[in-house]
Order: structure tokens, then sequence, then C-alpha cells
């Protein structure tokens, strides 16, 4: 299933933040059956509590719970239907004992609230999970208002480009610029790519991109392209990543926290 965790952001507001660039973000993809409400309560009560914590610390950058977009209700135990989005700003920030904030659950919660965490967590199980690491290399964030994410769907977009450097490159320069001067007409909050630290190999895509947006609604707009002049006559994508994007997912953004 390492495939499939390409269905998996990244940016910097108040809520939902991930990162800068140049910053290092791990994404944590789980598969969690049984009472999923109990599970999100987890998360978005008492998780989200210590993790507030970490960052006001500054153990961590941000945190993030991301839920999978799946529109004909049916739970496919072969997907991963939930994402953690953390952000570090080194390589040896991410693998510090401290960036494990949830070991910090017991200091930072009460008596009654470590047990009503117990309680819930024998409602839900995690059948299994993946990590994934990358480095930011440019992005847009287009709000610093945090209830602009309450709602927000994020597509992430995983490739393999002949030539990583040129693809970022481009990103960059062309496509950045872009979003820069049209992002808010399409209601975007964020844009951006990252490159891939962590794994690595013919199975793993080398590069990610970033679309987020106020709602799933204007994701389905920008993806129909409607009424936008992309400056595709500029781009030398064709010849950069012929393949495309071999992988495309939509999360739901559900809870963060971060010291911004």
């Amino acid at each position: 299933m390492k495939h499939y965790f390409i269905l998996i952001g990244l940016f910097l507001t108040t809520t939902f933040s991930i990162a800068q660039e140049g910053v290092i973000v791990t994404m944590h993809a789980a598969l969690v059956e049984g009472d999923l409400q109990a599970f999100e309560e987890v998360e978005s009560k008492y998780m989200q509590k210590v993790a507030q914590h970490a960052a006001e610390k500054g153990d961590i950058i941000a945190w993030n719970l991301l839920k999978a977009v799946q529109l004909d209700g049916i739970n496919d135990e072969q997907q991963y239907n939930y994402m953690f989005v953390q952000s570090n700003n080194t390589v040896e920030d991410i693998l510090d004992p401290k960036n494990m904030f949830w070991n910090l659950a017991d200091s930072i919660l009460t008596k009654q609230e470590q047990a009503d965490l117990a309680e819930l967590q024998k409602k839900f199980t995690w059948t299994k999970d993946v990590h994934v690491v990358y480095r930011i290399d440019s992005g847009l964030w287009m709000t610093n208002n945090s209830s602009d994410y309450v709602g927000s769907a994020i597509q992430f977009n995983f490739a393999k480009p002949k030539n990583t450097t040129a693809f970022l490159e481009e990103n960059a320069t062309l496509w950045k610029p872009f979003f820069k001067e049209n992002g808010t007409k399409m209601n975007m909050l964020s844009w951006g790519t990252a490159q891939k630290i962590h794994p690595t190999g013919d199975e793993w895509a080398s590069v990610m991109t970033w679309d987020m947006f106020s709602s799933l609604a204007d994701l389905f707009k920008y993806r129909l392209g409607d009424g936008i002049n992309y400056p595709i006559n500029q781009s030398n994508m064709e010849e950069i990543n012929p393949d495309g994007f071999y992988q495309v997912a939509t999360w739901y953004w559900l809870t963060g926290a971060s010291a911004n």
C-alpha cells in the first residue's frame, strides 16, 4: 500500500500551520477502524491540546489532522482515512525525541482527561500507517485568518519528474507568481511544492505539490479550469514531467495546533 499513501500540504497560518519554505514536514497517514467519531474526539479535543503545548514550547512548529474525502460514504478498508501533518525547522528536529509530543499527554492532560481519553481509545483501532518526509521548496499562504481554514479542502499531487531540479525551479519561477496573482480569485488558500526526503525509490514520488481551497466545491471548480488562463505556453513541464501527476488525493482539514 505504499503507493496509496501518495494520496496525501502545506500552509502557514494560525490554525492550519505546517511550514515555511525550507521547513521539514512529516506526513503520517493512518487507517483507523471502529468508532471514527471517538477517534476524532481524541485527536481534536485531547491530542490537539498536547500538540498546542508542544508548539508553544518550540518542540514542533505545527501539527494538523486531515480526513480523507470519500464521497461515496463507503469505508474502504484498503485506504488510509486520516493523516497527521507535522512540521519542524530541521531534519535534526524531526529525529529529536521531543518531536514525539504525544508522550507528554500524561503531564499535560488532567487525570479526568486522561481517563476520558483512555475510554475513547478503546472504541477504535489503528490497523496500519505510513510516514513520509518532505522539505518545502516553494509556498504561498494567502490568508492569516484562522477561520478561513474551517471547511477547507486540499489536494496533494505526486509526481516523478525526469528532472526534479527543473520541476521545482519552474514551479518557483512560473507557477508561484501565477498563483500569487490569481489564487485569491479562485478562493485558493495555499499552494506550494516540496521535495521528498524519505522514503525514496521507484515506488515513491520524488516531488509533491498542493492546492488548498476554501471549500471542496472551490477545489473541484479549480480542477475544471473554467475561466482560468494558465501560462501553459511558458511551461516546459511536458519535457520535465511528461507523465504528469500519477496520484492526486483530496483531504479535509479537521484541526491543528501552532504557536503562530
